[in-house]
């Protein structure tokens, strides 16, 4: 720039000495025209602002991109603090959360493990004093593996809170003593009734030989000898028949339960239809619960009433009615959660991380508040008193509100207002009709006479 207005002042000086020389040379040229200096340094002015300028707007340039630049990196660096504590806060919330969570969990495992202790400590005291009173081991022992269902029922489902990996070895287990037990019970009907002996049993049932119904045809093999032949002998036979009806339920209930719990460890999808495993399995359970139970009602409805004094029928409801509560009160609670779960399916991932129990969790904790319950209720009905020598049958000694008691009471009191108004009536009517009829003798003897018709209308009111 500054050669090129050096070139520049030459040019012009150039032009000047030109000028000069044609004015010293031509006499006839015209007048000198002013000089051109100042025109020239206006435009240096000029030029020079213009640079000036360029230069200060260029420096200008800079500060402010180096400044713009700085609070960018301001703003990346408190970004980046912000994000680190947004995550920090996140964290926080989330544990948090999972602590929450934690102690919710210890507080839904502490209340199930203690009504679980309850029960067991309910049992356990009961089993005692049937041993301190084990006057019929034979019935009483029967009695005992009874009460071990609530403990087993509690256990089960507390260690399958805790141990969740665990849950299917342990529902086999649960499953395996439930028909344990209900062939127990029928195998303490017979004890009862027979008072460990068969062939008491059998007698009693011949007794009734024209209303027991025929064995099935397909047991036939197992009878001998066939219950053609006499009464004692078909007596035999029903009895055998119910004896091996109940006793499959305990080998086949395990057995499918260990099918089911095979075929769910090895199942990649849902498997539904008729003629998937599950559903034949689910068949073949209900076949052989049928069984069982048609041959413990054959059994109770033919000695019903030499076992009416022992109140079969409550016991039986105690122990069937932990199978049938836990069996339909599992399948209400999986409906319910599983329409909450379809209705929330656009949430599902929030639904998931928010349900913390599952269907099963949630039956788990229910049976283990529901079998102190049920250990109360064994007490009751299978009391180690009944066993004693010398048993005298309490009717009317169970749990009552007394209704009819009080009925009694307040029927007992109107009618005692009844009789006490009639009699005000009939003694008023007999001295109305005293004062009315014509008087004999002194006013003594008409007191007298007065007197005895209130004693004799008393009477009458006694009577």
């Amino acid at each position: 720039m500054f050669r090129r207005q050096q070139q520049s002042n030459n040019e012009s000086s150039g032009e000047d000495d030109e000028s000069s020389s044609s004015t010293n040379f031509s006499p006839l040229s015209p007048p000198i025209s002013p000089p051109r200096s100042s025109n020239n340094m206006l435009v240096k002015i000029g030029r020079f602002l213009n640079v000036s300028a360029i230069g200060v707007l260029s420096i200008v340039s800079v500060l402010l991109f180096i400044q713009l630049q700085a609070v960018s990196l301001q703003v990346a660096s408190e970004q980046k603090q912000i994000d680190e504590l947004k995550k920090t806060i996140e964290q926080s919330t989330s544990d948090i959360q999972v602590e929450v969570q934690e102690q919710k969990d210890l507080t839904v495992v502490n209340i199930a493990g203690t009504f679980t202790l309850l029960s067991c400590i309910v049992t356990m005291f009961h089993m005692t004093s049937h041993l301190k009173k084990m006057n019929q081991p034979f019935v009483q022992r029967k009695i005992m593996a009874i009460l071990w269902m609530s403990p087993v029922y509690a256990i089960t489902s507390f260690f399958s809170l805790l141990l969740p990996s665990a849950e299917g070895y342990l529902g086999i287990v649960k499953d395996f003593y439930e028909s344990y037990v209900i062939y127990q019970f029928l195998s303490f009907l017979i004890a009862v009734l027979g008072r460990g002996e068969r062939q008491i049993v059998v007698d009693k049932l011949a007794a009734h030989a024209d209303h027991l119904k025929h064995p099935y045809k397909w047991l036939r093999c197992l009878f001998h000898p066939p219950p053609e032949e006499s009464d004692e002998a078909k007596a035999n036979a029903v009895l055998l028949e119910c004896q091996f009806l109940a006793m499959q339920f305990v080998f086949f209930r395990p057995l499918t339960a260990i099918v089911s719990f095979v075929l769910e460890s090895m199942r990649d999808g849902d498997a539904g239809g008729f003629s998937s495993p599950d559903f034949i399995i689910m068949m073949i359970e209900n076949v052989s619960v049928f069984l069982a139970f048609s041959g413990l009602l054959k059994f109770y409805h033919a000695v019903q009433d030499d076992l009416a004094w022992c109140q079969p029928f409550a016991k039986f409801l105690t122990i069937k009615g932990v199978v049938f509560m836990t069996f339909w009160q599992g399948l209400i609670i999986s409906i319910i959660f599983h329409a909450n779960t379809d209705d929330d399916k656009s949430d599902d991932d929030e639904s998931n991380s928010g349900s913390s129990y599952s269907a099963k969790s949630i039956q788990h904790i229910l049976i283990c508040m529901e079998m102190l319950f049920f250990s109360a209720a064994h007490m009751c009905v299978f009391p180690a008193e009944e066993w004693e020598e010398g048993y005298q049958v309490k009717h009317g000694g169970g749990p009552t509100f007394a209704f009819e008691d009080f009925a009694s009471d307040v029927n007992m009191i109107i009618d005692s207002g009844k009789r006490s108004r009639i009699a005000r009536k009939e003694r008023k009517n007999a001295l109305d009709d005293a004062k009315q009829s014509p008087s004999f003798g002194t006013m003594d003897e008409r007191n007298d006479a007065s007197e005895d018709g209130e004693i004799s209308l008393v009477d009458s009111e006694v009577v």
